[in-house]
């Protein structure tokens, strides 16, 4: 004779079936496999086997859980260096900088999805914002020019945190070399430098480009100065 199967006690289960740290993980899984068209609540809940409503339990709808994302990435950032005087600028900039890149990276899918929406309510995206504005501010910046900046740096380093997903050869002519000998060669050795050094050719043009806009921040501080004053 099989065992009665035990019944289920009325109620609510006693351990939650979701948490706001499962849907946000099943959030960025879903941007990886529908992009940011087919993110939706919906789509959200059948990845997690659940019904809509259940999600409504932790998140107001879709901006809740984007703004979830983005907190989330947010807490990947350094930005320690922005409110610590004895690192300059441009070491701040540069450690930023990197985590921001990685972050980004570890995300791919999510780039598009959070790079088109706003930050708002968002509070340790707004904090990060914040400590950043003040350093640029203290340092000489014109107030109404501090956030050209920020996101000036930061359309460089989310193009690169992009540029990671593209395979290693993605220069390459190839069938077409002999029509372009000169950028043949030149990205030839670049990969091979990039062997060389251990690193992806990605990650040599990240650095190229963040030494110079970071080595222009001060040309760039003076025109924003000027410009002030007219």
């Amino acid at each position: 004779m099989s065992p009665t199967p035990a019944k289920r006690s009325a109620g609510r289960p006693r351990t939650p079936v979701l948490s706001a740290e499962q849907i946000v993980d099943a959030a960025f899984a879903l941007a990886r496999t529908a992009g940011p068209d087919g993110f939706t609540m919906a789509a959200l809940a059948r990845s997690l086997s659940v019904h809509p409503p259940a999600l409504y339990h932790y998140f107001g709808g879709k901006a809740d859980v984007v703004r979830a994302m983005r907190g989330r990435v947010a807490e990947l950032l350094d930005v320690s260096g922005f409110d610590t005087p004895e690192t300059t600028l441009s070491d701040a900039v540069l450690r930023w900088a990197h985590s921001y890149r990685s972050a980004f990276a570890s995300h791919p899918a999510a780039i598009a999805l959070l790079a088109t929406t706003a930050i708002d309510g968002q509070e340790r995206s707004v904090a990060n914002y914040e400590s950043i504005t003040r350093r640029f501010v203290a340092e000489g910046w014109p107030v109404g020019g501090a956030v050209d900046a920020i996101v000036a740096l930061e359309s460089f380093i989310i193009g690169s945190a992009l540029d990671t997903l593209a395979p290693a050869d993605i220069m390459s002519p190839g069938a077409a070399a002999p029509l372009a000998p000169n950028f043949s060669r030149a990205e030839a050795l670049r990969s091979v430098k990039a062997a060389a050094q251990g690193v992806q050719p990605a990650d040599r043009s990240f650095d190229l480009g963040l030494a110079a806009l970071v080595g222009g921040l001060p040309a760039a501080l003076a025109a924003a100065v000027e410009a002030e004053r007219v």
